[in-house]
């Protein structure tokens, strides 16, 4: 079968050819790891009657295969459609590295991941380039306050962000309960959602319990504190606390994590270097 690519320049590394889609494999590291199949069947259903209109992106070549940078939906449905060939852009002036951001920023920038694959998905971005908040918000074209309101979703214990995954929950009920203790947490989260209650009421809820979502742990700690907490959770997107003894004038910094991945990427945005040796 003889493609557009075929008559295309060795030399070209950024062009546009229609691929045989059985040329092409997903990437394994995508940010997206949940695919709603309603979705899915309804975008392939659509491709049926008019086509792939907004190309996916590669790297590879003919030799080798290609694999996708960005599109995997689109992939994906389109071999649901019975399509033989895929638009694609090939990019091949990219490094490894850059290939990765590239996929990352276009699912961001297009809010095409699920909730939680776009915390973790901003945490990734923030991480590979130690980007703070702003920085990450100007890459992909957000405000702080989104960015930031994702990523404190990665303090959420693991079965309230399959909720929120899930639709069960929204982003806001996620955000009040972010704050919580894990076991907090996981209750409120499945009360929350037997009882179908709005994100006024979950907070209310919290209010009621006398349970702090941000501040100093300990009572007669100064305030200022609690707004550093706040502060420093937004800056290394990980739940804080700082417990503190007035009457020794000495305290601790916690800084939760859920996995050792997580844990990983909290160090290297504290830049700290695991292979370097004392």
């Amino acid at each position: 079968m003889s493609t557009d690519i075929d008559k295309q320049p060795p030399s070209a590394e950024h062009r546009i050819a229609r691929l045989p889609i059985e040329s092409i494999a997903r990437d394994p590291h995508q940010a997206r790891t949940r695919f709603d199949e309603a979705g899915l069947a309804e975008l392939a259903d659509s491709i049926r009657k008019s086509g792939v209109i907004q190309p996916v992106v590669v790297t590879g070549d003919v030799a080798q295969g290609f694999r996708l940078l960005a599109g995997e939906r689109r992939w994906r449905a389109a071999q649901r459609a019975g399509l033989a060939e895929l638009p694609a852009i090939v990019r091949n002036d990219l490094d490894p590295e850059q290939a990765r951001v590239l996929g990352l920023i276009e699912n961001l920038q297009r809010e095409s991941l699920g909730v939680m694959d776009t915390a973790h998905g901003l945490a990734r971005l923030g991480e590979i380039h130690g980007l703070t908040h702003d920085a990450i918000a100007v890459r992909i074209g957000k405000s702080r306050a989104y960015v930031s309101n994702f990523l404190r979703l990665r303090q959420l214990a693991t079965p309230v962000q399959k909720l929120l995954d899930e639709k069960k929950l929204s982003i806001g009920h996620g955000k009040i309960l972010a704050g919580l203790d894990i076991s907090t947490q996981t209750r409120l989260a499945g009360r929350a959602v037997a009882e179908h209650v709005s994100v006024r009421r979950l907070e209310h809820w919290v209010r009621e319990q006398g349970q702090p979502r941000t501040g100093p742990a300990t009572e007669g700690a100064p305030p200022e504190l609690a707004a550093l907490e706040q502060r420093l959770a937004e800056h290394v997107g990980n739940a804080v606390r700082i417990q503190y003894d007035p009457a020794r004038r000495r305290g601790e910094l916690r800084i939760a994590f859920h996995d050792l991945d997580e844990f990983e990427g909290l160090l290297a945005r504290l830049g700290f270097d695991q292979g370097s040796a004392d």
